[in-house]
């Protein structure tokens, strides 16, 4: 994933459009809109663009949050939230980064590739938080 956007098959959600309900996919899938639902993409990576809104749970690989986001992030890989992000919920993944200035509000369940996890309390941030994991 470079930037959150693959060469490969992707879904791109405009800027222009609303969608209420849950989706599921077999490609990666970009958000510029709104969706207030779930979304169902595991092996497939989501952005979430500077303009997008997402109220609900994700289950994906990678995850990179540039918009606004309020629910969980279940990814299989890591998840990415950069300066631009407005993210509150839960993240469960194998490895997060967060860049300064991003707001940041959540609790953090890290994987080592097994079962074991770490759990890391509910954090508000706006001060820089670089790398966990």
């Amino acid at each position: 994933m470079n930037n959150g956007i693959s060469k490969e098959e992707k879904t791109a959600i405009s800027h222009s459009t609303t969608i209420v309900g849950n989706i599921k996919a077999e490609e990666h899938l970009i958000i510029n809109g709104t969706v207030k639902g779930n979304i169902q993409i595991d092996k497939y990576n989501l952005f979430i663009g500077p303009n997008g809104r997402l109220d609900g749970d994700v289950h994906a690989h990678n995850v990179r949050v540039r918009g606004h986001m309020r629910g969980e992030i279940n990814a299989k890989g890591t998840v990415a939230v950069t300066k631009e992000a407005n993210f509150s919920g839960v993240v469960r993944s194998n490895g997060i980064s967060i860049e300064e200035g991003a707001f940041f509000e959540a609790s953090v369940e890290l994987g080592r590739g097994s079962k074991k996890s770490e759990v890391l309390p509910k954090t508000s941030s706006k001060k820089p938080i670089t790398e966990i994991g």
